[in-house]
């Protein structure tokens, strides 16, 4: 028989047994390919959801912040006292503490005995940076000169005189003296100022660095402020009148019930019973007053009042805004600044003359 034929007809050869070290090693390297495998496709996931929070915190906190300092007012209260230290000290004695702490190399005033400013307040007016750590501070001073007589210096009374006359001179002098002009004076100031970041907006350290130099006043506005209503129409006697006389009447002395005087929903507090008589002495609106106004019509309108108390009179001006309500005016708010009319209400732009109202028109004061 062939060869070829024995190995085809052969049964096959049996199956190599494997021991159990073998088999132990099969099982772990199938274990670790079935981790990894896992692995791999948790990998995926995860590390798209690391990138996405990754670019959200960046995009949510940026690289470099920055850093806002604190602010800082002007030094406005700082040169306030150095002016008035200023005012009141003199070369010839012994400079204060507080003054050369503030302003240590600052040439100090030489003032006459005899005739010395009295300092009676000071107030900043304006502040402007000068750049980097400097600011000028205007400050207005009052001041009480004293009289040309004792700024001369004239003598003492000759003691040959007799004693009643210098007694009377010299009664006549310590008067002159006490009765002196005041003015207001205006000093810019140099104030110099530091801090550091952790001072929380206070500053570190301030320093006058010259003294100081009288600067003229602020000059007067030329003509009147366009925000400002302008009064043009003259109210002359009739109802309008008479409620504002009654109102502020009321208003100042305390006398009456002001409440009566107001539009429904307004509350205007009362200064007190301040004043024993009021008198009305003017009375202007920024518009003619209708005859017969149209519910919920605004007129604007300025008072001018004296107001008399025991130690005077003393004049006072009143804006005030009224609403029509029922045929009448009645009081709704004290009104510095110009508001809007109300339809149906006149127009509160122009000035033009009013006509007397008519004695039969019932915008009175309510009963």
């Amino acid at each position: 028989m062939s060869p070829l034929f024995n190995r085809r007809d052969r049964a096959p050869d049996p199956a190599p047994i494997a021991d159990g070290g073998e088999l132990r090693r099969a099982r772990a390297r199938t274990g670790l390919l079935r981790g990894g495998i896992l692995a791999a496709i948790a990998a995926g996931p995860l590390a798209l959801a690391v990138a996405v929070i990754g670019v959200q915190t960046t995009s949510a906190a940026p690289a470099s912040a920055p850093v806002i300092p604190s602010a800082i007012a002007p030094p406005t209260g700082y040169a306030e006292s150095f002016v008035d230290l200023w005012l009141r000290s003199s070369a010839d004695t012994a400079a204060s503490t507080a003054l050369r702490a503030m302003a240590p190399g600052v040439e100090l005033p030489r003032p006459k005995t005899t005739a010395r400013l009295t300092v009676q307040k000071t107030i900043a007016v304006r502040s402007q940076p000068m750049g980097g750590r400097t600011w000028q501070v205007t400050v207005a001073a009052t001041v009480v000169v004293p009289p040309a007589d004792a700024q001369s210096g004239q003598p003492t009374p000759n003691p040959a005189q007799s004693a009643a006359q210098n007694v009377a001179q010299g009664s006549a002098q310590s008067r002159g003296a006490q009765a002196g002009t005041t003015e207001v004076r205006y000093f810019a100031v140099q104030v110099a100022m530091t801090r550091t970041a952790g001072s929380g907006g206070a500053p570190d350290s301030l320093v006058i660095s010259a003294a100081p130099a009288q600067v003229a006043a602020p000059s007067s506005l030329a003509g009147p402020d366009p925000a400002v209503p302008d009064y043009g129409s003259q109210v002359g006697d009739g109802p309008l009148r008479e409620t504002i006389t009654g109102y502020l009447s009321a208003y100042l002395t305390g006398v009456g019930d002001s409440s009566r005087y107001l539009a429904p929903g307004a509350a205007i507090p009362a200064p007190g019973s301040t004043y024993t008589q009021v008198a009305l002495k003017a009375l202007a609106t920024t518009t003619a007053v209708p005859a017969s106004p149209a519910d919920g019509s605004v007129l604007v309108v300025q008072a001018v009042v004296q107001a008399t108390d025991a130690s005077g009179d003393w004049p006072l001006v009143y804006p005030l805004r009224l609403t029509a309500r029922a045929g009448r005016w009645e009081v709704s708010a004290l009104a510095p600044v110009a508001v809007p009319v109300a339809p149906g209400s006149a127009s509160s732009s122009g000035a033009v003359s009013q006509p007397s109202p008519s004695p039969s028109s019932s915008n009175g004061a309510r009963p």
